[in-house]
């Protein structure tokens, strides 16, 4: 009977040891365990930053919403105004014409128009005709008038 003891001394003589492993296992899974609660609460806190942010940029695009609806909101107002005026206008018969002013030679001269001798280039001929036709539009000239001022220059 002798050998059963020996067993139990050892066993208990390993006793110490296992539960100082044991302990050492409890201690780096609570180590463990503090440093995973710690990356879940870094994690956290990172979400719950990029909701703000999102927030934020929700905020600022609904805002730049509303200021596009009003802004087109006045644009259309703007343009149905004159439409609106000419109708609530009394009609007292056609709308007038602009005046037209009678042009003279003199007139058209004081501009110094170039002369055209009919030996340049095609380019500089157009370049030419642009110009008088400048001259003609800045000054509302009436278009039957238009060709004989050219034949004089």
């Amino acid at each position: 009977m002798a050998p059963p003891r020996r067993a139990s001394q050892s066993s208990q003589g390993d006793a110490p040891d296992i539960a100082k492993a044991i302990e050492a296992m409890v201690a780096a899974m609570a180590q463990q365990s503090a440093a995973m609660m710690q990356q879940h609460e870094a994690s956290m806190q990172r979400q719950a930053a990029s909701l703000e942010q999102q927030e934020a940029v929700m905020q600022q695009m609904e805002a730049a919403r509303v200021a596009a609806e009003d802004a087109h909101r006045q644009h259309m107002d703007a343009l149905r105004q004159p439409e609106e005026n000419r109708a609530a206008a009394p009609v007292f018969g056609p709308e007038p014409r602009p005046v037209v002013r009678e042009w003279s030679l003199e007139d058209f001269l004081k501009h110094h128009p170039a002369k055209f001798d009919g030996k340049t280039s095609p380019d500089a001929a157009d370049q030419w005709l642009k110009d008088l036709e400048r001259i003609y539009d800045a000054k509302m000239c009436p278009a039957e008038n238009r060709l004989a001022l050219i034949s004089t220059s």
